[in-house]
């Protein structure tokens, strides 16, 4: 390989302040850390160093697999104990090690700069830097790393076909037969104890990173399911997976006849609380044809989702789980129908919920009422009008199917 610098390349080092006198530098390698390749892993481990041991220190991501760390002489001794610390706790697991090497930058800078640059010439840190993005805290210990580890090793070994369940999602219009119009995929939330048979539903830290491995296994296994042509299908996903490497190789097998049935569910909260990640996703979602909603909206809640928010949606999914009819008929009476139209009612238990609906121009219904209504002619009359039970025929539910 040619070792010069090229100029470009090492003004922008100078500028993002790699060279600073009186300070060292740390390049920490994670090639020999199988499980760092999900992006998830990764960033945790950047995120510990950043809120470990060291003051004033400075992290930077080199590659999708090694990033630099920055900081006072006087913190050297501190940080290579800590590393040395981590590094016999991942070899005593057997997890692997991290190549560490150290630069004196009083003496040592243009090496450090000549390794920052093959990183960066080898490979994209684009994927993880868009993890970065999401605000995400440090995992507390090495343990908890440890057992973020073990865990990346669990789900990338699970046969998600036993985990994944799918929802039903029913078109009903007044005057016309009930149509199946699409499903919805997640991962059972009761399959995650039965999948790590550990207890970390009750930890926040580690039950948001395990949501974004198996998020990324639905998206393995969505490229395998059968798929007819007709149905849309909807993923319920963390909005972290959406940017991940998984994510970008579904989008590349599917074909563009699926893809344009593709809708994404993001929850409204997690949408609203990553703004440096929304452009991008959005220009993605544009770019491929895939479509957009908003989760876990409450109806109550519904006059809080701004115009921009309601615009950029294709559909906004409106729990309506605890809520009577004229309840729900009086927060929708004054929705414009460009509104209405959507809107998918989420939750739906009683007939009354889907009449309010019917009645207001919703047409999107899923819940698990709807098996019950959808079995029952003299029901389904009674909301969509005489002769709309004609042509349907008892519906079945499988185990999976919810």
């Amino acid at each position: 390989m040619n070792r010069a610098i090229p100029h470009e390349l090492l003004t922008s080092i100078q500028k993002s302040g790699l060279h600073k006198p009186d300070h060292c530098a740390f390049v920490l390698d994670f090639s020999g850390v199988p499980a760092t390749r999900s992006r998830t892993v990764f960033c945790s481990f950047l995120r510990y160093f950043e809120y470990g041991c060291a003051q004033n220190l400075t992290s930077r991501l080199l590659s999708d697999h090694a990033i630099s760390l920055l900081m006072p002489l006087d913190q050297r001794e501190i940080m290579s104990a800590f590393i040395d610390q981590l590094n016999f706790f991942l070899l005593s697991r057997r997890y692997g090690a991290m190549d560490v090497r150290v630069f004196d930058l009083n003496h040592e800078a243009s090496e450090f700069a000549i390794c920052c640059v093959e990183y960066m010439r080898a490979t994209t840190r684009e994927t993880a830097e868009d993890f970065l993005d999401f605000y995400q805290a440090p995992p507390k210990s090495a343990e908890q790393l440890g057992q973020l580890v073990e865990i990346e090793r669990i789900v990338g070994q699970a046969d998600m076909s036993m985990h994944i369940r799918m929802q039903p999602i029913w078109l009903l219009q007044s005057g016309l037969s009930p149509e199946w119009f699409g499903e919805e995929f997640w991962v059972s939330m009761a399959a995650m104890e039965e999948i790590t048979g550990k207890d970390i539903l009750r930890d926040d830290w580690m039950f948001a990173r395990f949501t974004e491995l198996l998020d990324n296994r639905v998206l393995s296994h969505i490229t395998k399911e059968p798929y007819s042509g007709d149905a849309a299908q909807f993923l319920n996903l963390n909005p972290v997976a959406v940017v991940s490497a998984n994510f970008r190789r579904m989008v590349k097998t599917l074909p563009a006849r699926q893809l344009r049935k593709l809708t994404v569910e993001i929850s409204h909260l997690m949408w609203r609380n990553n703004p440096k990640v929304r452009k991008g996703i959005q220009n993605s979602f544009d770019r491929y044809g895939i479509k957009l909603a908003f989760d876990q909206i409450s109806i109550q809640k519904l006059p809080v989702v701004s115009p921009a928010e309601i615009d950029i949606a294709n559909y906004l999914k409106l729990n309506v789980f605890d809520l009577g009819g004229e309840e729900i008929e009086a927060i929708l009476r004054d929705c414009s129908e460009e509104l209405i139209r959507k809107i998918v009612f989420c939750r739906c238990e009683t007939m009354e919920q889907i009449q309010a609906g019917v009645n207001a121009g919703v047409k999107y219904f899923q819940g698990y009422g709807m098996a019950k209504f959808l079995n029952n002619p003299d029901a389904i009359e009674s909301v969509l009008g005489r002769g709309a039970a004609n042509n349907i025929a008892p519906m079945r539910f499988s185990r999976k199917r919810l």
